[in-house]
């Protein structure tokens, strides 16, 4: 019993700290709207230093939305809602944000009503339907958290696929926007996904860190197959800054593997870029892509002109 005991003090500690932290809320305007962060949140710090840090979900959602008026929204790794209030920038699109994490979820709870009607919230991890994790393993304090070390088949927290989320949320199941950011854990939501994916064919933002799988190190390269074998044709790709960095073609496939091997390089002989934010587009949105890329370079271009 002692030794049970002490290995969950650091899981307790961590939860309370966790809790603690999102005690002490802080302001921040995001669009048309004001949210409250956790007090440890770095996101006011790095909006400061890198000016198009977590922008690109903004500028994704206005140009569905133009072409999907009715578009819908799911949020996977929710955080506290800002990125939920990036994609309601352009316009009150409903948003299904789901987090896990119940100290960030009181949170969310909080700014799902600063953010207005159209919000619905689920207090979740999402994975395979049967599979668990051990909340003593999960990552990342006061952040998303990461469930790449903590799946196991006897956790005590269990895991719900997003077809049986969507089953209590029908409203989203055809939801033309994805976005997920679950610290790793995103290559496991989109398989696990496809064959929802396959039917609704939504634009997907998601993080590509494949850092994080050391014990599946090809998974991120595998997920950008099995998109690619669902007829998903082209992936911007940006960098941990914000930035754009590169529109790849499906059967760009050595680019492929290029991008997924710098930011392991980076990690190794010296860190700049971290991740990617992938914005991936079914051959039928193809023009959302083009236009995207068009929007990106336009800018970059502007900024030169007037610098």
């Amino acid at each position: 019993m002692r030794s049970s005991l002490i290995a969950y003090i650091p899981h307790f500690a961590k939860d309370l700290a966790k809790r603690l932290l999102c005690k002490i809320k802080r302001p921040h305007r995001i669009g048309r709207y004001t949210i409250l962060l956790p007090g440890d949140s770095r996101v006011v710090a790095y909006k400061s230093a890198f000016g198009l840090y977590d922008t690109a979900l903004g500028d994704i959602a206005a140009i569905v939305r133009a072409k999907y008026p009715d578009l819908h929204a799911i949020d996977v790794g929710a955080y506290v809602g800002d990125s939920a209030a990036l994609i309601r920038a352009s316009g009150d699109i409903p948003v299904l944000c789901i987090e896990g994490d119940r100290a960030l979820f009181s949170l969310l709870a909080e700014n799902a009503s600063r953010l207005g009607p159209g919000i619905a919230i689920e207090q979740t991890y999402v994975g395979a339907d049967g599979d668990s994790v051990d909340p003593s393993k999960i990552d990342n304090l006061g952040r998303t958290a990461s469930l790449v070390s903590a799946s196991k088949a006897d956790g005590t927290i269990p895991l719900r696929s997003l077809e049986r989320i969507l089953d209590c949320h029908p409203a989203f199941r055809d939801a033309k926007l994805l976005k997920t950011d679950v610290e790793g854990y995103d290559f496991d939501i989109l398989r696990q996904s496809i064959g929802l994916i396959r039917k609704v064919r939504p634009v997907i933002f998601f993080e590509y860190a494949p850092n994080f799988r050391p014990d599946a190190p090809d998974a991120g390269l595998d997920t950008i197959r099995l998109l690619i074998e669902s007829s998903y044709s082209d992936f911007l790709y940006y960098d941990n800054f914000g930035n754009s960095m590169a529109h790849v073609k499906a059967e760009q496939q050595t680019l492929f593997r290029d991008l997924h091997n710098y930011p392991a390089s980076n990690r190794k002989f010296g860190t700049a870029v971290y991740y990617f934010d992938i914005c991936a587009f079914h051959a039928e949105d193809a023009d959302l892509a083009s236009e995207l890329t068009s929007a990106a370079l336009k800018r970059l271009a502007t900024s030169m002109f007037y610098a």
